[in-house]
């Protein structure tokens, strides 16, 4: 059982409620490393971080985290599925290192980030689903917040070569492709 990935170092910032239960540190944060990811279906991504004073956290939700101090968005537009499951890989897909990126919100706005790295998941029932695919990408938002977004809710900026409108007909295949048992 793989419930625990290591991440590429990140240094971030968390959010000093999610270090006191929420019952003091709001408007406060503490400088950190994010080093690892958590996987535990029926909760939001959630990371291993060592705090710049040597403490080490495990289970921070990706809501407590941002790359700088910044207002806290609603859950809700942070993240859109909880973990499918314990079993997951973590990768930094190196065409997507330091990209640019729109991510677009439940709520419709768009706003500006950074590709960080990504969360795929593996045996995990709804993640392997046919007509899906919900691997997570975690962006560092402009103004700082750290999201978790899938592939159709992120649309990739680089001036050299990428330009146009999206089409919004387009679907996803229905078509298991395969060859085993073919004649």
């Amino acid at each position: 059982m793989n419930f625990w990935a290591d991440t590429p170092y990140v240094t971030a910032y968390v959010r000093n409620e999610f270090l006191y239960d929420q019952q003091k540190g709001h408007g406060e944060y503490t400088l950190c490393t994010v080093f690892g990811f958590r996987a535990e279906p029926m909760r939001v991504p959630m990371f291993q971080i060592m705090l710049e004073n040597g403490a080490q956290w495990a289970r921070i939700p990706i809501h407590a985290l941002c790359s700088k101090p910044c207002d806290p968005l609603p859950l809700r537009l942070c993240v859109w599925w909880d973990s499918f499951s314990r079993n997951c890989q973590v990768k930094e897909v190196q065409f997507l290192r330091n990209h640019r990126v729109k991510a677009i919100g439940r709520d419709g706005v768009q706003g500006g980030g950074t590709y960080l790295f990504t969360v795929f998941w593996c045996d995990g029932g709804w993640s392997e689903v046919p007509d899906q695919s919900k691997d997570h990408h975690i962006i560092a938002l402009d103004d700082g917040q750290w999201i978790a977004y899938p592939n159709n809710r992120l649309l990739w900026v680089d001036p050299s070569w990428i330009s146009g409108e999206v089409p919004r007909d387009w679907h996803s295949p229905s078509t298991n492709y395969t060859v085993e048992g073919m004649p």
